[in-house]
């Protein structure tokens, strides 16, 4: 009777550690939408001017370059990488269209150098990154330091204030009514965008072995995988999608210069881990590190509406890092 009795609490307590374990996992996706309604309830009770449409586009404007971004550095992340350069990598691309259009150029060929002068520093980055030991952290830091005095020799320290077809294309909000309803001209760069990393992450064999090396990168490399060549596509795809954000980000406030994207590389970081993308690699997905990016313009224009200052707003967004971090060490 002992023996059955130990039997059955023995399977009491396997349940009850199961149902634990998929509380977490349930905790671990919905923890930032839960969020983000509490924090939307709590500001449309306090003003009746937030839950509007001119509002949420102000959102979605704000969000969108940095949500560009974030899904290239969720991506390396789930690989075990990262980009400590996006922030000067984005003004270089913006800077070189921007002097080109000055100077005259046609608008595809002066998007064209833009776009790829930060697949370059993509491409060079990934070749660093691959063929050394140090960490992304301290190589991809190191290229940052070196783009911010190129951008700066650029231009001289002075902005280019007219982005002329940029700002035409990214600058205004797409027709009313359907399908578009007058959404910022961002929303579809930052869509495709979304999409394609989705896309890309769950059915390319490069998504895959992303995954695969930021799990075990010694056992993906024994398994066959090219760990090398496969970094330097991912660095290279994100100095891409770097370029892309830097035409968006210009041409919706019609201006390049060296400090246009300041602090996009931690920021990008924080939403992709904030959404659940995990920081060491192996775990994460585009629609998390969404989550991440809508949480984090929630959080800034809630902040705005209550009249506090941006002091209040970087130390919500460190709180909410702060509690991300745990979560992804309590569902471990």
């Amino acid at each position: 009777m002992s023996s059955e009795s130990g039997t059955g609490a023995a399977a009491v307590d396997v349940q009850r550690r199961s149902l634990l374990d998929r509380l977490r996992v349930d905790i671990y996706a919905v923890w930032p939408i839960a969020v983000m309604i509490l924090i939307i309830i709590a500001t449309a009770l306090r003003s009746s001017r937030y839950l509007t449409v001119f509002n949420f586009e102000n959102i979605l404007s704000q969000i969108a370059p940095l949500g560009i971004v974030t899904m290239g550095q969720a991506v390396l992340l789930i690989s075990g990488g990262l980009d400590l350069s996006v922030g000067y990598n984005i003004a270089l691309s913006s800077i070189v269209t921007g002097l080109l259009l000055e100077h005259g150029y046609p608008l595809w060929l002066a998007i064209a150098a833009g776009v790829g002068a930060a697949t370059g520093v993509g491409f060079c980055n990934g070749v660093l990154v691959a063929q050394n030991r140090a960490h992304p952290f301290i190589i991809t830091l190191g290229v940052s330091l070196f783009l911010f005095g190129l951008d700066t020799q650029l231009t001289g320290g002075a902005p280019v204030n007219d982005m002329k077809g940029l700002y035409t294309a990214f600058g205004g909000n797409l027709p009313a009514g359907f399908p578009f309803f007058g959404l910022p001209s961002l929303t579809i760069p930052f869509v495709i965008l979304i999409l394609l990393a989705f896309a890309f992450l769950r059915w390319t064999p490069l998504g895959r072995r992303a995954y695969a090396i930021g799990g075990n990168e010694e056992a993906a490399y024994l398994s066959g995988i090219p760990v090398k060549r496969t970094k330097i596509y991912l660095y290279t795809i994100m100095g891409a999608i770097v370029g892309l954000a830097g035409m968006c980000l210009a041409g919706e406030i019609n201006e390049a210069s060296f400090n246009l994207a300041q602090n996009f590389e931690l920021e990008s970081i924080a939403c992709a881990v904030i959404g659940g993308t995990a920081l060491f690699g192996g775990r994460g997905g585009a629609f998390r590190s969404l989550q991440g990016v809508a949480l984090w313009g929630i959080v800034q224009n809630a902040i705005v509406f209550a009249g506090l200052s941006s002091n209040y707003q970087q130390m919500a967004l460190g709180a909410i890092i702060v509690v991300a971090v745990m979560v992804t060490r309590a569902q471990r």
